[in-house]
């Protein structure tokens, strides 16, 4: 985007495209300079405090010189400016993929086949869990810790309590509700974490002949369709904090937070729902009914069967899911010889999404 003037104001200069006029803070200017002894050339981070930058800093010349910025400061230190650097600065163009919004009858599953695993099908692999929520990854190698073949190639896999990849089968003495054969509610998972799991590597090694499908819904398009038609129960949500807690005998893990997470934009960045590990906060009354009438709408929506997309995993199969946006669930199963076999990583947001951003460069 190139600029067609400057217009010098000491503390700011006034810069002027066809679409914009942009009023630059002069020390703004300073702090991003890519002169060598301002920012290191190979890491890009700052040599200078900036802090003790003078307080009294101004621009004494601001040219435009082709497709370069040329300023000149009080302290005649001169510095320039490529246009496409200012302009993503100036737009706070950061790395940005559309979501896609989705039910049952608009979704087409993304399937990969990791024996034709390149880079450009992992960028693709990526990208469609950011644009969806998730993806399917057949063909995943099926041994015990196959499921890091992939994971691998992304970042380390997020340790918690229970270690690093982690059974799913059903046990005796289960510690957790996964571990049974009975159907789990749409959820997303542990929320009595800070910060919770980014995101889920749910691999099949052998299933259940009988039941054990998986359910995904995109809780993005849940909310959307509260915030449009249900507008009083939406607002509740995402004011009302209530509360998560898992505990055992060597864990007491537990999270105060909204069931629908807003940024600063008011754009909806994360969804949770988990009925087993909740605990409503005490609170006035009217708060208390507001939030369980806000919740149970919430809920209406997550196992409205428009909603849910049933997947059964085939051995080799890996579910990838976002779990700030995606529920994911489990009908009960039968495996009277016990074979039903799946193993379980998590990722940070930050890893995914670095591996996201590099690949996309």
């Amino acid at each position: 985007m190139n600029f067609t003037s400057v217009k010098n104001n000491k503390k700011t200069i006034n810069l002027k495209n066809k679409n914009n006029n942009y009023e630059v803070n002069a020390q703004w200017l300073y702090e991003h300079s890519t002169n060598s002894e301002i920012r290191d050339n190979y890491t890009n981070q700052l040599l200078i405090e900036a802090a003790e930058i003078d307080e009294h800093l101004y621009v004494k010349s601001a040219k435009i010189n082709k497709n370069i910025l040329q300023i000149q400061f009080s302290d005649n230190s001169k510095h320039s400016y490529q246009f496409d650097y200012l302009y993503n600065q100036l737009e706070s163009e950061e790395f940005k993929s559309k979501k896609c919004l989705w039910n049952k009858a608009s979704i087409k599953i993304p399937k990969y086949n990791f024996l034709l695993i390149n880079e450009k099908m992992l960028s693709d692999i990526l990208l469609s869990v950011e644009t969806f929520g998730f993806c399917l990854v057949r063909n995943i190698p099926r041994t015990k810790n196959g499921l890091n073949e992939l994971m691998k190639l992304i970042g380390p896999v997020k340790k918690t309590n229970w270690g690093g990849i982690a059974d799913v089968k059903n046990i005796k003495k289960a510690y957790d509700l996964t571990m049974t054969t009975r159907a789990l509610e749409n959820h997303t998972d542990n929320p009595y974490r800070f910060p919770t799991q980014g995101y889920i590597f749910l691999h099949c090694i052998e299933n259940a002949s009988i039941g054990g499908e998986n359910t995904i819904v995109d809780g993005f398009n849940v909310a959307k369709i509260l915030r449009d038609r249900h507008k009083q129960f939406f607002n509740t949500l995402t004011t009302f904090n209530t509360f998560f807690r898992y505990k055992d005998e060597n864990a007491w893990l537990e999270n105060k937070c909204k069931l629908i997470e807003l940024d600063d934009m008011n754009n909806v960045i994360q969804v949770r729902y988990n009925n087993r590990t909740e605990l409503i906060p005490f609170d006035k009354n009217k708060k208390i009914d507001n939030y369980i009438n806000a919740r149970r709408k919430l809920w209406d929506l997550i196992k409205d069967k428009k909603n849910n997309v049933r997947i059964k995993q085939r051995p080799g199969d890996m579910l990838i899911l976002d779990n700030y946006r995606v529920l994911h669930g489990r009908g009960a199963y039968k495996d009277t010889k016990n074979r039903r076999y799946f193993r379980q990583g998590y990722m940070d947001r930050d890893i995914f999404q670095s591996k996201l951003k590099t690949l996309a460069i």
